[in-house]
């Protein structure tokens, strides 16, 4: 005596509705730029110079000399949309059926709100990427909805140069072997005026971060690099953010983004020097849902403006190897 279930299909839940998503590292470096709103195009970063010109003041003579001198420079922002569309019925033939309300009249989708939270996040990782790496004229895909930092990469200041205080250029891909020469190369190459801002920061892909984090409990800088006050220094950023760190020895924080992945590229500038353009700084954030009566699908829409400039591009130092 038997039971004879060789008729029926082994049977699998598949009635678990927590949707599993990949990691991501998120729009990060959005939040390290200063944001200039009410962009809606092209828009002006308006720049101001003076000139002081000191003279022998022991007499009484009033003899005017400087002048205060306007510039400006160009934030090239784009509009930029995002436009999907779903059948709720084409769910009815899988699992997410027990899921859908009863009736053949379907205006909604089970997992709106997770799809929405996801889709959110995934748009800023995707901007994280066009914040760098954007090329408007010859990028491809998503990079070509706007310019991105290193579009004026040339005219930053090259710290890996032949001169300096290191002599000879760093080669190679950045690892674990040389990258805190590359963060100290920025330190010690960079403008001076840049480097002693209070938001000075250096900016490599999280790749290379952990290979700088690894570095330095290997003592790859040198053996002094691990001693007291300067780890203790390293460590204390961990709670606020394990990607960054003050580069033991000195005030200045060191920042993984994800923009910078797989880049054999280390960038340094002050926030105050690169400028976000938005119209609404929640732009990018806000999705409109809604079922279409027309074709019976239920739509999603995102729209913003977007787009980065810098003040003084030499005011950037770059490691580019």
């Amino acid at each position: 005596m038997a039971l004879d279930l060789s008729a029926l299909t082994a049977y699998v839940d598949e009635q678990q509705f927590n949707l599993a998503t990949a990691a991501l590292v998120g729009g990060r470096t959005a939040g390290f730029l200063t944001p200039q709103l009410g962009v809606k195009g092209n828009t002006k970063i308006n720049k101001m110079d003076v000139d002081v010109t000191m003279q022998d003041g022991s007499g009484c003579a009033w003899n005017a000399s400087g002048d205060a001198t306007f510039t400006q420079e160009t934030i090239d922002a784009k509009q930029v949309k995002i436009n999907m569309e779903f059948c709720p019925k084409d769910l009815n033939a899988y699992y997410w059926r027990t899921q859908m309300p009863a009736g053949t009249h379907q205006e909604a989708l089970p997992f709106e709100a997770q799809f929405a939270n996801y889709l959110v996040a995934k748009v800023q990782d995707s901007l994280e990427t066009v914040i760098w790496n954007g090329d408007a004229t010859s990028g491809t895909g998503n990079n070509a909805m706007f310019d991105g930092i290193l579009i004026d990469a040339a005219n930053f200041t090259d710290c890996n140069g032949t001169g300096g205080s290191f002599g000879t250029a760093l080669t190679g891909a950045i690892d674990i072997n040389n990258v805190v020469e590359a963060i100290e190369r920025i330190y010690v190459e960079a403008p001076s005026a840049a480097v002693a801002q209070d938001d000075f920061r250096v900016y490599l892909g999280v790749d290379k971060f952990r290979a700088l984090a690894a570095a330095i409990m290997n003592g790859n800088g040198g053996a002094s690099i691990l001693s007291g006050a300067a780890l203790q220094g390293s460590m204390d950023r961990a709670d606020v953010d394990p990607l960054r760190i003050i580069m033991p020895g000195t005030n200045m924080e060191i920042v993984g983004v994800g923009g910078l992945n797989t880049a054999d590229k280390v960038v340094g500038f002050s926030s105050s020097n690169v400028f976000l353009g938005m119209d609404l700084a929640e732009d990018s954030s806000n999705i409109e849902t809604w079922y279409s009566q027309d074709d019976r699908l239920f739509k999603v829409a995102m729209e913003f403006t977007m787009g980065v400039g810098i003040a003084y591009k030499s005011e950037v130092a770059k490691v580019i190897v």
